[in-house]
């Protein structure tokens, strides 16, 4: 019997002291949200009868986790034993970036129904085959497996390449800015494989208008830089395009309006405001009510032009103010010049 997978990456877990309020059991409401999340995933994994692969950074910190992430984490993991689990090593899971680094997974390998990945290895799952590759600066390295399992991938059916790399090209941020990974596209061989799944950067995407290789993206929002994506995991039925599951939860908003629905907005929501000094103090009496409020003050910035010169100014008249103001007696030759260019 093939199962489907559900593919989810990045989760951080971490305890978050911003825009937070603190949990009896979990220190603080941002980390509670995490583990319901973190048992959504295998929730959603048991509605479709699933495995569950994770793509690496399970873990925020590299260098100390709190004990109660560490616990609470494993918990989850631990009390969902019915599910095949995967995990591939991540950067932030491991203690260096060599391919042999001590990683925050080891435990993991001690439970029954969870297989860990800390190095480059191709193995079977219930019905499909995964080639693992955890994080490494040792690129080459992780190329040649690459094309070492691909080379397998092309005789068989129902593959899937799980990969914690950087992909150049690819987009993080709300801003689309573009980022240059030590990967390209076809270092990936998504001619091979039925699913390119990857883990590393945080924006969910498909790239290179492939629609089998494609970002995870992050579980569950931390930061502004996530703001404008819904997060969740992705299902891989070995049928079809991988499909974007979401999994409700608060996300980080920046206004620099007052909107109508301003209450409902900062009660669901973390909400930064960046408003001129007179709009700001209207919104000041919510941030004594909430905790999910950052008020920025509007910086205003005044251009004198030297020249009265716009943006709508044509060439003529911008020669003609300019040698004008700072050579007079050259205007007419300067507009001829101008003239004889544009005819030209």
């Amino acid at each position: 019997m093939i199962r489907p997978i559900i593919f989810f990456t990045d989760f951080h877990a971490h305890i978050f002291e911003d825009y937070a309020k603190p949990d009896p059991e979990l220190v603080n409401d941002r980390f509670r949200a995490q583990m319901d999340t973190l048992q959504q995933v295998f929730s959603i994994a048991r509605h479709y009868g699933a495995d569950v692969v994770f793509g690496g950074d399970m873990f925020h910190k590299r260098g100390k986790i709190e004990d109660v992430v560490f616990n609470s984490v494993y918990e989850i993991v631990a009390n969902n034993s019915d599910i095949q689990v995967h995990m591939v090593r991540g950067n932030h899971d491991s203690k260096n970036n060599t391919t042999d680094s001590p990683h925050w997974l080891e435990t993991f390998k001690y439970l029954s129904h969870v297989r860990v990945h800390p190095k480059p290895t191709m193995t079977l799952g219930n019905g499909y085959t995964i080639a693992a590759i955890p994080y490494s600066d040792d690129i080459a390295y992780l190329k040649d497996c690459i094309s070492t399992y691909a080379e397998t991938a092309k005789g068989i059916q129902n593959t899937v390449l799980v990969a914690h790399v950087g992909v150049d090209g690819a987009e993080t941020g709300r801003y689309s800015h573009r980022l240059e990974g030590a990967f390209t596209v076809g270092d990936l061989y998504p001619e091979a494989f039925t699913y390119v799944a990857l883990g590393h950067y945080h924006k969910r995407q498909f790239l290179a208008g492939t629609d089998n290789v494609f970002y995870g993206g992050n579980t569950i929002q931390t930061s502004f830089s996530d703001e404008g994506q819904d997060k969740g995991v992705f299902l891989l039925d070995w049928k079809s395009k991988p499909q974007f599951i979401p999994i409700k939860n608060r996300q980080f908003i920046t206004l620099d309006h007052i909107p109508e629905n301003v209450q409902e907005i900062v009660d669901n929501n973390y909400v930064r405001f960046i408003l001129p000094k007179e709009q700001a103090q209207e919104v000041a009496i919510l941030k004594e009510e909430s905790d999910n409020i950052r008020i920025e003050i509007k910086k205003e910035y005044q251009t004198e032009t030297r020249i009265d010169i716009g943006m709508e100014s044509t060439e003529e008249e911008i020669v003609k103010v300019y040698t004008a103001d700072k050579y007079p007696h050259v205007t007419q030759l300067a507009l001829d010049i101008l003239a004889e260019a544009k005819s030209s």
